[in-house]
């Protein structure tokens, strides 16, 4: 078995879109639904989110449950981040930064309905 997909439910469609767009920059891919309630994104070569625009109001997600990422250069997803002024903290809050035993370095944030990423140094 392989990873295909993740699926998230957002509250806001066009705002969400937005943000994997134009913030993480991952691609639009299609969907097979056409509904304007399903937004496909590629995320990898054989992995894709799928953001489903039903959720209800109010829903929280705690930091132990995320989505990481690894990205050539962590200080440019920083710089990308604090452009648009989205916060990003250690695993535990008490820095910006955490690293881990092995030496990566990884950020955590969260999308506008709070579902957390990680985004973390690709050393391989």
């Amino acid at each position: 078995m392989e990873l295909d997909h993740i699926a998230i439910y957002v509250t806001d469609m066009a705002r969400s879109e937005a943000f994997y767009e134009q913030v993480l920059g991952f691609e639009r891919i299609p969907e097979p639904f056409h509904d304007g309630v399903h937004t496909w994104f590629r995320v990898g070569p054989h992995l894709s989110l799928h953001v489903v625009g039903i959720a209800p109001q109010g829903a929280t997600h705690p930091i132990t449950n995320h989505i990481a990422f690894r990205s050539g250069s962590l200080d440019a997803v920083m710089a990308r981040l604090d452009a648009r002024g989205i916060v990003y903290r250690s695993l535990n809050g008490d820095a910006k930064v955490t690293v881990r035993p092995d030496g990566i370095r990884q950020i955590y944030f969260q999308d506008p309905d709070g579902y957390w990423f990680e985004a973390n140094e690709d050393t391989v």
